[in-house]
């Protein structure tokens, strides 16, 4: 009987515990990202049973939970809410800035005072790793729970990026080819061959100007000679995609006055346009003349058979065609800067494409200074733009700047394989936007290539069929945006970052949430406030980018609701209470067995 009365209190106990789970659910059965608590009953006995005797050991009783167990998501207004549908759970800081960090798969996160997102109600500070512009974390350590920051979104209240990739498409006419100055002539094999001479100004000083001067050709040039000791030129090319330079400097009556190459050689222009006397002279490979020239009195030519040299009038030259375009950014203050560009047809499918100081947008003030890729100061540095037969992009190689820094080394137009480099300092203060940093600004022109590989998806030449021929911008793009003030913030479901929109448009990921999973999430420690911590049966914690590893995903503007069944709830409660009636009445019954015993031995 002894046996029988204590199983009876055990049940009596147990469905209790049975009853305080209800309780419990019932009670939280309208709490985001609650999970509902089930009672396992494990049976007891005190000993083995023999014969008739059976040792009534009775029941014990253990809350269960499913922390994992998906509750249904649902939409909401706010846009800090978000949940978690799959495995996993967000990780939060007990207190601002606190070292103990406890978990939820409550999501209704609300912003303090400072801007904080905190879990509504409580005192737990959603945590998340800190990104750069482009949503990559940037914690030297994003295993570690340390790595994790309080999220909060008015560290970001406005926002400016510098611009650091531009991209152009473009047609530059093809007729404007014809415009540039071209010595014809037959080479020892009889095939036809050009010779191109293109320039574009440099500088100002007085009454005279200096121009660069490129001379291109369609077959490979070499034996370019100074006119003055013979010796060999090291400015000499071996084929005609990079061209020879030359500044060129003329008098206010359009007369040379002094050529210096590119390898700091000076040229003298004493003679006249009949026989220039030491001036640079160019001849094909292989030998010193031409088969045949096209004139030999267009003071180009020496003999009908070459070499070639510079006339001493700059008129001799041509006009070729030329036009002013401009490539616009931000720098790090989201000011907007201007860079002029000038198109200079060359001849042979080259152009020389000139970029100068920044300026305003209007072209009224300078606003920054240009740097070669030696660090020397620039007024502005070139680029050879080269085309293929099909209008299709060739290459674009730097070209030198003529000055040489304190080591000794030349300075080039800045350039990252085929794409120029805009490199310049900033006269507002911004972050210089320079060679060998993160904010230079490179320009992207198209896919280069020969014949065949060249595409036209960003600069193109072709015939435009007008009578007056013009470049054709199509679209530029810019990775750059000016000041804005903070608008909202949102979730991005596809990769867990907390995105800040601003009143400029720009979207900028300023957090990434991660999703923490457990060997057992079941094993994790349940507290106030429907947070969890850590515990020796959960394991220990794994860090995962949202989708990743097994890790669920986030949903933004959307709360996990509780997966409280109230139908099951109530079957589980009336179970219970007669399963305790039941357990009552054996007691009463085995209380009358012991009151009959005793009657009997009185």
């Amino acid at each position: 009987m002894d046996a029988a009365m204590n199983s009876a209190v055990s049940a009596l106990q147990s469905q209790q515990a049975a009853l305080s789970t209800v309780s419990d659910n019932l009670a939280n059965s309208q709490t985001s990202g609650y999970k509902a608590v089930t009672t396992e009953f494990n049976s007891l006995l005190t000993q083995q049973a023999t014969g008739l005797g059976y040792p009534a050991g009775g029941v014990s009783a253990t809350a269960r939970q499913n922390i994992l167990s998906q509750g249904l998501v649902q939409s909401t207004t706010t846009t800090t809410d978000m949940a978690i549908t799959g495995n996993g759970v967000f990780a939060v800081s007990n207190g601002l800035g606190g070292a103990n960090t406890n978990y939820t798969r409550n999501g209704a996160f609300d912003t303090d005072s400072q801007g904080n997102l905190v879990l509504s109600g409580t005192n737990y500070y959603l945590l998340g790793w800190p990104t750069d512009a482009k949503g990559n974390v940037t914690s030297t350590n994003p295993d570690n729970i340390a790595a994790l920051q309080n999220v909060n979104i008015n560290k970001f209240n406005n926002s400016a990026t510098a611009t650091t990739a531009y991209s152009l498409q473009a047609n530059l006419p093809a007729e404007g080819q014809a415009n540039a100055y071209q010595q014809t002539y037959t080479s020892a094999s009889g095939t036809t061959e050009n010779i191109s001479f293109g320039y574009s100004k440099l500088s100002t000083s007085g009454t005279n100007t200096t121009y660069q001067l490129t001379v291109t050709g369609s077959d490979p040039l070499a034996n370019i000679t100074d006119g003055a000791n013979g010796a060999s030129n090291p400015n000499n090319t071996s084929g005609s995609a990079t061209p020879l330079t030359y500044d060129v400097e003329i008098d206010a009556a359009g007369n040379i006055t002094s050529v210096t190459g590119a390898n700091g050689l000076t040229y003298s222009t004493s003679g006249t346009d009949a026989a220039p006397a030491v001036l640079p002279t160019f001849a094909i490979a292989g030998g010193n003349g031409f088969a045949t020239l096209s004139s030999s009195d267009n003071g180009y030519a020496t003999s009908s058979t070459g070499p070639i040299a510079l006339p001493s009038k700059w008129s001799e030259l041509g006009s070729p065609f030329s036009q002013a375009t401009s490539i616009s950014v931000y720098d790090s203050l989201g000011v907007q800067q201007s860079f002029p560009v000038t198109w200079t047809a060359e001849g042979n499918n080259q152009w020389l494409m000139t970029v100068s100081n920044p300026t305003t947008p209007s072209g009224a003030d300078v606003t920054g200074q240009l740097y070669d890729s030696a660090g020397n100061a620039v007024s502005d540095y070139s680029y050879n733009v080269s085309f293929n037969s099909d209008g299709t992009l060739n290459s674009v190689v730097g070209l030198p700047t003529g000055v040489t820094n304190s080591a000794g080394i030349a300075g080039a137009a800045p350039a990252s394989g085929n794409e120029p480099i805009l490199s310049a300092t900033w006269f507002d203060g911004a972050q210089p936007s320079t060679t060998g940093t993160s904010d230079a600004i490179t320009v992207n022109l198209g896919t280069g290539g020969g014949l065949g590989t060249g595409k036209t998806d960003g600069l193109s030449q072709f015939d435009t069929g007008e009578s007056t021929p013009s470049i054709s911008v199509k679209a530029t793009t810019q990775n750059g945006v000016q000041y804005g003030n903070l608008d909202g913030v949102s979730i991005d479901a596809a990769t867990g970052n907390v995105v800040a929109a601003y009143s400029n448009g720009q979207k900028v990921p300023i957090y990434k949430i991660p999703i923490v999973t457990f060997p057992n999430e079941n094993g994790l420690t349940a507290e106030n406030d429907g947070v969890y911590q850590q515990s020796a049966l959960s394991g220990t914690y794994t860090l995962n980018a949202a989708g990743t590893n097994g890790a669920g995903t986030i949903q933004g503007q959307a709360l996990e609701q509780s997966n409280v069944n109230t139908s099951t709830e109530f079957s589980n409660m009336i179970t219970a209470q007669q399963a305790y009636s039941a357990a009552s009445q054996v007691i009463g019954t085995d209380k009358q067995d012991f009151t009959a015993l005793i009657q009997v031995v009185q």
